[in-house]
């Protein structure tokens, strides 16, 4: 059995998906039966699962509802969890954000715990460019002009998925990017519109009138220099080790969404 968290979100409803058309076997673990600041019911959720698919929500508590994850998942007796965690280079005790601190955090218990584990380090996600805004033929972001090697989240899927199902899993960790580093003003130009770069504050000023968390503006702003200095530009081939074909290309996503 093949315990699903974080099942109603992009990623895990994904997972659900492919899981449940090769025919496994495989339980979404949803809120309010399965609450992670009620460890117990987590432990109750993940009876009779041998393996944990692991992503929450990035918040100020992240770190704090994953730690009960790992826990519960070795208190149940888990023997492989397949987490979703940060690019390699944002991740440490002092990461790019607090999300990437509070990843590599669980990474070290998920390390300790005994427990199989692996980490799939995702680049930026091509959806994520869908929802930048334009003025007018014009394509605004703070994200400099340094390339990105963005993943479709549905790859990042089919490789969860693939690994779930894999007899001996591929353990360690796993840098998951798309086939190569793209820059805004070639997914601008993709698009019919021209890029234009901007100060990261400006991007803080308009989230802050949209009503975004302190958190969540400190998040963009700091992941915003990290892809704008080019630390996740280089592609790798691990999503065709892992699933046996090559990832998406961003212009496929652009195309299927127009």
């Amino acid at each position: 059995m093949i315990a699903v968290l974080g099942a109603t979100g992009r990623i895990g409803g994904e997972v659900m998906r492919l899981l449940e058309a090769r025919g496994a076997q495989a339980r979404a673990l949803r809120r309010p039966e399965v609450d992670l600041r009620d460890e117990p019911s987590v432990r109750r959720a993940l009876d009779g699962a041998t393996r944990l698919f692991l992503v929450t929500p990035h918040g100020p508590e992240q770190d704090l509802l994953e730690a009960a994850a790992v826990r519960a998942a070795a208190d149940a007796g888990i023997g492989h969890v397949v987490k979703v965690s940060g690019g390699a280079a944002s991740l440490g005790p002092n990461g790019a954000s607090a999300t990437a601190t509070a990843h590599w955090r669980t990474e070290q218990l998920l390390e300790a715990s005994g427990m199989g584990f692996s980490f799939l380090r995702p680049s930026m996600f091509q959806q994520g460019v869908l929802g930048l805004p334009r003025v007018g033929p014009v394509l605004v972001a703070p994200l400099g002009r340094a390339p990105i090697a963005m993943i479709d989240l549905r790859d990042v899927a089919a490789v969860a998925a693939s690994v779930l199902l894999d007899p001996r899993p591929a353990t360690g960790a796993w840098q998951l990017t798309g086939p190569r580093g793209v820059t805004l003003a070639e997914i601008a130009a993709a698009v019919g519109a021209r890029y234009l770069p901007i100060p990261a504050r400006l991007a803080a000023r308009g989230l802050a009138r949209r009503g975004a968390s302190p958190f969540e503006i400190e998040h963009v702003v700091r992941m915003a220099a990290y892809f704008a200095s080019g630390a996740d530009g280089t592609p790798t081939d691990h999503v065709e080790r892992l699933t046996g074909r090559a990832p998406r290309p961003v212009e496929a996503l652009l195309t299927e969404t127009s």
